[in-house]
């Protein structure tokens, strides 16, 4: 006879190794907190300054945007500030044009979302452009 205990352990570690598997990729949510909230904006905002170049920290200090160019196309974009639908492709009179719309995965704050974008439309113009959303 199987003591009670085994099939008790035996149960919850079932339990642990589904809920385990139903959560798997997926974020749990966390309660909001405005001062984590806070930490995680001022964290982004020094990552993306750090990480643009003299030109694009004059912009984005100046007009809360800053331009980039397509590593492909050599288009040029304007990124403002935001989590989505802020990248604008640039006519060839410095005009804004079409927008473009993708976000990174995860929950983020605006200038990791930029940040972001800023890596993707540099490096991986063509990816990145698939998976936006014209507008």
């Amino acid at each position: 006879m199987v003591p009670l205990s085994v099939f008790v352990v035996a149960g919850v570690l079932l339990l642990c190794c589904v809920a385990s598997e139903s959560l798997r990729g997926h974020v749990v949510p966390q309660p909001f907190d405005p001062a984590r909230q806070a930490e995680a904006e001022a964290k982004g905002l020094q990552l993306l300054i750090e990480n643009l170049s003299e030109t694009q920290r004059r912009q984005y200090k100046a007009q809360g945007c800053f331009d980039v160019v397509g590593c492909r196309t050599g288009k040029h974009y304007r990124i403002f500030h935001g989590m989505s639908g802020n990248v604008r492709e640039l006519t060839d009179s410095g005009k804004l044009g079409v927008g473009r719309c993708f976000v990174p995965k995860g929950e983020l704050v605006a200038c990791d979302c930029m940040l972001a974008q800023k890596i993707a439309l540099e490096n991986y113009e063509h990816e990145a452009l698939l998976k936006a959303r014209r507008f």
